[in-house]
């Protein structure tokens, strides 16, 4: 328990910090949709004029701008994209930064396993994850309440805000695999942004490409994509599967590499 109640103070800063800065950017961009919405005629008739792959790629191809749920699904798609990045900062930095920050020796000083360790920060990082989620939900209720011209399916909001929540999920358990294996704090983060910036442009590549579509079962950005929930009411169960097979063997891992590895101190 005191390592985990350390784990929470280290990260602290960052989860205000990040946590604000995306429920800001969102609110912001949602404030567009009144605007948005008083030309949603105009703003559908451009979209047609658009390539079809450009609006497939984009996650346009779908969406009615009237409609404050299909604005939201635009815009959350980008937040969505900054919110890996911080699970995945977060988690790639927890285990690493004990050896860049020369703290590891006076941890493996005290009376804990290495297995202790390993629990104490996964459940940081899942405690930070689920706590942004249901602030940012909140946030994100209050705002559609304030701004909402015509009713909405709470369903589906709740369903793309829990999508959110299993993607940085399993974002945040890839990170903690790699960060047993990165002992430089600059190496964070090139190879955080590198991995969801990858799967972000998997996730463009196969929705414009007929012939790379299967790429599409590589990236979590297409499991939980927004226009797909709005339009179809639903994440597809194998996603779901994948996520949580990628979530639960990446944690596994992380505690069978953590506990293998040579240390320095």
């Amino acid at each position: 328990m005191a390592l985990f109640l350390r784990e929470l103070s280290r990260n602290f800063k960052s989860f205000i910090i990040w946590t604000l800065i995306l429920i800001i950017s969102n609110i912001g961009l949602m404030m567009m949709y009144p605007m948005i919405a008083e030309q949603a005629g105009e703003y559908n008739e451009l979209m047609k004029k658009l390539p079809k792959e450009m609006l497939k790629g984009l996650s346009m191809d779908k969406l009615n701008f009237a409609q404050i749920l299909d604005f939201f699904a635009y815009v959350f798609l980008y937040i969505i994209l900054f919110g890996c990045v911080y699970a995945i900062l977060l988690a790639t930095s927890i285990i690493s930064k004990e050896e860049s920050e020369k703290t590891v020796e006076f941890l493996m000083a005290k009376p804990v396993t290495r297995n202790t360790i390993v629990t104490a920060k996964t459940l940081c990082v899942f405690f930070y994850i689920t706590v942004f989620n249901v602030v940012f939900t909140v946030a994100d209720y209050l705002a559609f309440e304030a701004l909402k011209k015509s009713g909405y399916d709470i369903n589906i909001f709740l369903l793309m805000h829990l999508g959110f929540f299993l993607i940085m999920i399993t974002f945040a358990a890839i990170g903690l695999l790699v960060s047993v294996f990165i002992v430089k704090a600059k190496s964070i983060y090139p190879v955080a942004f590198g991995i969801v910036l990858g799967a972000f442009f998997i996730n463009i590549t196969a929705a414009i490409s007929d012939k790379l579509e299967n790429l599409k079962y590589l990236t979590p950005f297409k499991y939980i994509n927004p226009s797909d929930i709005v339009s179809s009411g639903r994440i597809e169960g194998v996603y779901i599967i994948i996520m949580a097979a990628v979530t639960l063997v990446s944690v596994a891992l992380t505690y069978v590499f953590y506990n293998r590895k040579d240390i320095c101190v």
